[in-house]
């Protein structure tokens, strides 16, 4: 099985990989677009991706590639997150590096302690690293384990918000593990109209037959301002009879997508 996370070593997502597949070798994408279109090429490879957190929701760039590409979700692990912030110098730093995501799981240390920094957001933890161990004036927030082995002091650990959490997803083109009934599913509802009520129409089926919703977001189509998708994950799956009655009253109003079932 070929396995793929974001790169370069020390990621998050090389870590939550080493995770799920103790002693498997790992390539590397640069960023989530090239790891998406290597599964598209290679249908027998999984990926591993991180689709939610706890303290900030979703990862957009995920959904948005999920709906847009052939890749499914098959199976995921919650895993608990610790961050450490290091640098050549920290009296030097005028800027803080890390992903996107990890600055804004970190945003109160930050507030706290680098009010006035610039923050550099980059496609990996592990880029972020690079850019502090070549520039004193640069810091970066990234696993201790990374910090250490680059070389950089650390100044401060468990940085996070409290109780951060990740979700991580294995994702696939076809699922490689054997098939057990599916307990969850994630679905795109894109409604084909707009209306008064609309939104009360797509929830009211899992109301009345009895489906759990876990999560629903919106997103925009990207074809124009106040047109939405919406994300919404249930317990259930597409062989059960009340998630197939929930699914024929949807098709009323909207199209679906499933994004995966696990």
């Amino acid at each position: 099985m070929i396995i793929y996370a974001l790169g370069p070593t020390g990621t998050f997502s090389h870590e939550a990989a080493e995770k799920l597949f103790p002693g498997k070798p790992i390539k590397f994408a640069p960023n989530f677009e090239a790891l998406f279109m290597a599964l598209e090429r290679e249908p027998k490879a999984v990926g591993v991706v991180p689709i939610e957190n706890s303290l900030h929701g979703s990862v957009d760039e995920i959904l948005d590639l999920l709906y847009e590409t052939k890749v499914r979700i098959v199976r995921t692990n919650d895993l608990a997150i610790k961050h450490a912030f290091g640098a050549l110098n920290k009296k030097q730093v005028r800027k803080i590096a890390s992903h996107s995501q990890v600055l804004r799981q970190c945003r109160l240390w930050l507030r706290n302690n680098f009010p006035l920094v610039e923050h550099i957001p980059v496609s990996s933890t592990s880029a972020a690293v690079s850019l502090a161990a070549k520039d004193p004036g640069i810091g970066a927030i990234a696993s201790k384990k990374l910090l250490k082995k680059s070389g950089l002091k650390i100044f401060a650990e468990d940085i996070e918000g409290e109780g951060n959490t990740t979700r991580f997803a294995i994702i696939a083109v076809k699922n490689p593990f054997s098939n057990k009934k599916p307990r969850h599913m994630s679905i795109v509802l894109r409604p084909t109209g707009d209306r008064p009520g609309l939104l009360h129409d797509l929830l009211t089926p899992f109301k009345v037959y009895d489906v759990n919703l876990t999560r629903i977001e919106s997103r925009p189509v990207g074809t124009r301002i106040g047109e939405y998708v919406f994300f919404v994950d249930l317990e259930g799956n597409s062989s059960d009879a009340r998630t197939k009655k929930v699914f024929e009253e949807l098709r009323r109003f909207a199209e679906i997508t499933v994004l995966g079932e696990w």
